[in-house]
């Protein structure tokens, strides 16, 4: 029986562990929350 050997860049792109709490999609996140928020609060407030 033949064993395949899995090449270095597929093991590489499993690993994210590099990557901190404020990364990618997370940051993305945050900074619409940081803008959709406030501007809600605005819109409500003109509601009479």
């Amino acid at each position: 029986m033949k064993s395949k050997q899995v090449p270095e860049a597929s093991k590489m792109a499993v690993d994210r562990t590099d990557h901190g709490p404020l990364a990618g999609e997370l940051m993305d996140l945050y900074v619409a929350m940081i803008i959709v928020i406030p501007v809600a609060f605005f819109l409500k407030s003109l509601w009479p």
